[in-house]
């Protein structure tokens, strides 16, 4: 039976995922020896790297025939992902290429490498370059699992020219998939994260990357299928991403022991510091501390001596600080708000801000998302499955239901040990808008320090925690990052009204001597997410609140 299957090709990293018959839903594809496990998540993804392989042997020749390569993918023309990178470790090489979709759209006929001698140079393209690596992957994907993809769909950036697509698909017809289509990605982004596309909905994509940060404002019209295309909005992009910290890292490290970094550039070790960076920068997305990994001989040449440098999350902060990243970011959402609010969208009007891309995790990022829009309207559990998963979603036609992502729950206390109780009120899964209460209960006010209650109080909690086979993440109060691990039962609770409790005020006040429940609470959703309640005093027999909102759920 065919399987549905969606690709992101990402700047730095492309992901592959297939729509799972046996969990209804899409899950992410590990090519083995081409991928690479994301430090948090384990999430498998592709380099988006490929490397020529200089000479074609017998079957790898016959399989550049269009007519052959139509029905069979023979030999091997390319290394890709993380192969790639492991041939081009000491530096690079001519026939290796990286980072080429910015390009793709604007320049399809750029040269991007050379392979052969001076006199026998082929030259390599970017549109020829995307295809061998559309190829190479299509093929370790039958290798992994031993079959062929038929039906693949692919996202791509929202404002792309209809060549970049035209590029995909003959690429695609030449591969031999038949049922190849596209879907843009902020919609897919928006299917990945489980929003209903078919409704109108104005988000904010923020995706930021290897090598870039692009922001926009999109636009669903709907009603429609799930896929309707988005509308661009206001778009604004900047050239900075993961790579750029791992250089400032490098710097960072050089200046320590009171070096010039530039004295590193074209030695044997230069590409191997950047990945020792990059793997102390992921650490540190979750860690208090981590350790730049360099070998003794390699630390003694670079001039580190016995030394292993470390450095704190706090201490990336200020590196980042330093280098104006956080300053950066605002600046360019607020350019890209200005432009949206001269086309008639306000910041308010915005309904999901969906955070793509693996530099999002980076310390304090998420801070200033959540300042800048509240923490509510915040996607930013999938940064690396979002889009391929959506992709997926649009591929198998399967409707997405609204429904609520996380766990919802009262702070509460035992009476007896007094200790901290979450009974969950609103379930992961709940479809909304709710027809009435999803839940009820009998609560009987708090009397502080033995003095009557004269208003009541009831706090809802956020509970985040892992439910697919890989690790998740989420994020505090203080938007630091925490990974949950589905096995340990690890969960995130955050108070969603921690300032703001106070529902309401009892008159009469309520006694400390009476312990019998006084307040009958039912809590449903309502149709813009949000948590309702409504609240019956059952010694006065009056409804206090009536379907009121209380915070909005994710």
């Amino acid at each position: 039976m065919a399987r549905w299957w969606g690709l992101d090709l990402g700047t730095t990293n492309s992901s592959l995922a297939v729509w799972s018959d046996a969990r209804s839903e899409a899950e992410m594809v590990d090519l083995g020896d081409v991928s690479r496990q994301m430090l948090l998540t384990e999430s498998p993804v592709v380099p988006s790297a490929v490397y020529i392989n200089p000479k074609d042997d017998f079957w790898t020749s016959l399989g550049r025939i269009p007519s052959i390569e139509r029905r069979w993918l023979l030999g091997r023309q390319a290394y890709i992902g993380r192969e790639a990178g492991d041939r081009n470790y000491e530096g690079r090489q001519p026939n290796y290429v990286e980072s080429f979709k910015p390009l793709l759209a604007a320049a399809p006929t750029k040269v991007m490498t050379r392979v052969g001698g001076a006199n026998t140079q082929v030259l390599g393209y970017l549109n020829g370059r995307y295809r061998i690596f559309m190829r190479e992957l299509v093929l370790q994907a039958r290798r992994i699992g031993r079959e062929k993809i038929n039906a693949l769909t692919m996202a791509v950036p929202v404002d792309s020219f209809e060549t970049y697509r035209a590029e995909l698909s003959a690429a695609a017809a030449r591969l031999g998939i038949r049922g190849f289509q596209t879907v843009d990605e902020p919609v897919a982004a928006a299917l990945g994260y489980g929003l209903n596309t078919e409704r109108e909905l104005t988000m904010l994509v923020f995706d930021f990357g290897g090598s870039t940060l692009d922001v926009a404002v999109v636009r669903t019209t709907g009603p429609g299928k799930a896929g309707t295309p988005a509308e661009v909005v206001a778009k604004q992009g900047l050239s900075l991403g993961g790579n750029n910290v791992d250089v400032w890292l490098v710097e960072h490290f050089a200046r320590q022991i009171n070096l010039n970094a530039n004295l590193w550039r074209g030695t044997e070790w230069y590409q191997a510091l950047l990945d020792s960076a990059q793997a102390l920068k992921e650490d540190l997305f979750h860690r208090e501390e981590a350790s730049l990994s360099i070998g003794g001989r390699m630390g003694k040449e670079l001039g580190f001596r016995d030394q292993q440098p470390t450095l704190s999350r706090d201490g990336l902060i200020e590196v980042l600080r330093e280098h104006g990243l956080y300053a950066d970011i605002e600046r360019t959402i607020e350019t890209l708000l200005t432009e949206a609010a001269s086309r008639g969208i306000e910041p308010r009007d915005i309904d999901e801000v969906l955070i793509t891309g693996g530099s999002s995790l980076l310390p304090d990022v998420h801070r200033v998302l959540a300042d800048i829009f509240g923490r509510p309207r915040l996607r930013d559990w999938l940064p690396f499955e979002a889009v391929a998963n959506g992709a997926c979603v649009f591929a198998a036609g399967h409707r997405v239901q609204d429904f609520i992502r996380h766990d919802y729950a009262l702070l509460t206390f035992d009476r007896d040990s007094r200790d901290v109780e979450y009974p969950v009120i609103i379930p992961r899964g709940t479809q909304y808008p709710t027809d009435g209460p999803v839940w009820e209960g009998y609560f009987t006010p708090t009397c502080a320090r033995g003095e009557p209650a004269t208003e009541f109080e009831l706090k809802i909690c956020e509970i985040s925690r892992a439910t697919g086979p890989q690790k998740a993440i989420g994020y505090d109060e203080n938007s630091r990052l925490r990974v949950l691990d589905r096995a340990k039962d690890e969960v995130v609770v955050i108070c969603l009204n921690e300032g703001d409790a106070t529902l309401g005020f009892l008159r009469p006040p309520h006694p400390p001597h009476r312990t019998e429940a006084r307040l009958r609470i039912g809590f449903a959703v309502n149709n813009d997410r949000y948590l309702t309640a409504t609240v019956s005093d059952l010694l006065t027999n009056t409804r206090l609140m009536e379907n009121q909102p209380v915070v909005k759920l994710r």
